[in-house]
C-alpha cells in the first residue's frame, strides 16, 4: 500500500483573500521553486509549466476555480505523473486552514516521497509567511 501524508498550516488570513492567490498560478513564483513559470494555451487553461530539476520541463495542472477552496494538482514530467498534491482550504474566523494532503506516486521510494513531503512543507510555511506579511 502506498503511503498518505496530510501537513496542515494555519495562515492569519481570510480564506477568501487565500484562494484567490493560490488559485492563480503566476503567484506561483512568489513561494514555491516553480520561479520561471508560463502558461501553457496549447495544454489547456489550467496548466502551467517550468524547468524542473535537469533542465526537464515540468507541467503542473490545476483543479478549475471552484466554491469549495479545492486546490488539487497534478505534477507531470515527460507525460507521466510525478507527483499529486489534494489541497483544502477551511475557514477558521478569520484566518484559513490549509490541508495538503500527498499520496505516494507508484514507483517512488519512501525517501524521496518524505523528501517531497519536506519541500511542501518549506513552501507552505513561505506561503504563511508571505500572506501573513500582507
Amino acid at each position: 500500500m502506498l503511503k498518505a501524508q496530510t501537513l496542515t498550516v494555519h495562515i492569519a488570513r481570510p480564506v477568501a483573500e487565500v484562494y484567490d492567490f493560490l488559485s492563480d498560478p503566476a503567484n506561483l513564483g512568489r513561494w514555491t521553486f516553480a520561479r520561471n513559470g508560463r502558461h501553457e494555451p496549447r495544454a489547456g487553461l489550467l496548466v502551467w509549466s517550468f524547468d524542473g530539476p535537469e533542465g526537464r520541463r515540468v507541467e503542473l495542472h490545476f483543479t478549475r476555480p471552484n466554491p469549495f477552496f479545492v486546490l488539487d494538482y497534478k505534477l507531470a514530467q515527460n507525460g507521466e505523473i510525478s507527483h499529486a498534491g489534494y489541497a483544502r482550504l477551511i475557514p477558521a474566523g478569520d484566518g484559513t486552514v490549509l490541508t495538503h494532503t500527498a499520496v505516494q506516486q507508484p514507483g517512488a521510494s519512501d525517501a524521496q516521497f518524505d523528501s517531497e513531503a519536506e519541500w511542501v512543507m518549506a513552501d507552505l510555511m513561505v506561503l504563511k509567511t508571505l500572506m501573513e506579511a500582507k
